[in-house]
């Protein structure tokens, strides 16, 4: 059984097998996909040697940062606790991996004597050592995706069961993170049907913030990650030249449901909300509805990290629906937040 498990992007492979070949010399027992045997399925064999390492080595770049395949590999590593991440260009993380610190070998040349090469090798090492790990939870089967509760436009409803979030409204900016953590943790199920509504505003106007009501906190690693999150969608929105809209809303959804929020949106400006969810959570969809009900974006790929964009051409009510699409607790704890920066032609 190999204790490391590498994943890179194809384009990558050379980069790959001088990284394998270094830590095989280090001693290190190191996985990557040129062995699957003859007759085994790709996918099982894959998730099988996911779940037995001791330790996952993602190496990001341009083009790893773009792969499914590897951010879906680096979410199990992350999820786990044994994400090792390693930047090989210049490039920047992939929105939800940016709070793990990456080991820099852009300009690693094979030297085992180079100095950020001997501390890649020494953290791997170390947990190549450890004691093995639990695999990961086991996830049920996600409902099928028009199994989604049906928008009722301008008026979206929540579904009536049981177990319902109330929305908890982050008071602050996104970088006052002991806030967000504190507030983020004011998640309680909701005993009726009724839709809290949530106005969205451009962003020169005041969001009208709701009341976060008590509860049943957030468990502290879910609340942690999902505040990690927020910063990292904060930093990336920024540097494109987008400021937030009002402030960020946290909830909890057991898979199958949907929460539906109504958003005023101003002509000439763009928008963008971004999603995020915990270590359970491993498909949250976003859905933007006009007021007739018809789907304007969507994000229904499978990933936790969801992004919808809208440039509305006229000033008007919208809907965003979040969808718990594959979640292995009850519930799975998300937020979403809105930014918006006037239309670029």
């Amino acid at each position: 059984m190999a204790d490391v498990f590498l994943s890179y992007a194809r384009e990558d492979a050379a980069r790959a097998q001088r990284i394998a070949e270094a830590l095989l010399a280090e001693g290190v027992d190191v996985f990557w996909d040129n062995e699957i045997p003859p007759g085994s399925t790709w996918a099982d064999f894959i998730e099988s040697k996911l779940t037995q390492c001791k330790a996952l080595v993602v190496l990001w770049s341009e083009h790893s940062t773009k792969s499914q395949w590897v951010r879906e590999e680096a979410r199990m590593g992350r999820d786990k606790g044994v994400l090792i991440p390693v930047m090989i260009d210049a490039s920047t993380p992939p929105f939800g991996f940016g709070e793990l610190q990456a080991a820099n070998l852009s300009d690693w040349q094979g030297q085992r004597d180079q100095p950020n090469w001997r501390r890649f090798a020494d953290a791997v090492s170390n947990a190549a050592k450890g004691a093995p790990r639990q695999p990961a939870q086991t996830f049920a089967a996600a409902p099928p995706r028009d199994a989604a509760p049906q928008l009722q436009p301008q008026q979206p409803q929540a579904p009536a069961n049981k177990g319902l979030p109330v929305w908890a409204w982050v008071a602050g900016a996104v970088i006052a993170t002991i806030v967000v953590l504190g507030l983020i943790g004011s998640l309680m199920p909701k005993e009726t049907g009724q839709t809290q509504q949530a106005a969205y505003a451009p962003p020169q106007q005041q969001m009208e913030a709701a009341q976060p009501q008590q509860g049943a906190p957030a468990p502290p690693q879910s609340a942690q990650i999902l505040m990690q999150q927020l910063q990292q969608a904060g930093q990336l929105a920024a540097q494109q030249g987008f400021q937030q809209v009002g402030q960020p809303f946290a909830g909890g959804l057991i898979q199958g449901q949907s929460w539906n929020v109504p958003a005023q949106l101003v002509a000439g400006y763009e928008y963008r909300v971004l999603g995020v969810c915990d270590q359970n959570c491993r498909d949250l969809d976003l859905s933007v509805y006009d007021e007739s009900g018809a789907t304007v974006a969507q994000d229904n790929a499978t990933d936790d990290h969801p992004t919808v964009a809208i440039a509305p051409a006229a000033n008007g009510q919208f809907t965003i629906q979040a969808q718990m699409f594959q979640c292995s607790a009850q519930p799975c704890y998300y937020a979403l937040v809105l930014y918006g920066r006037a239309r670029q032609y």
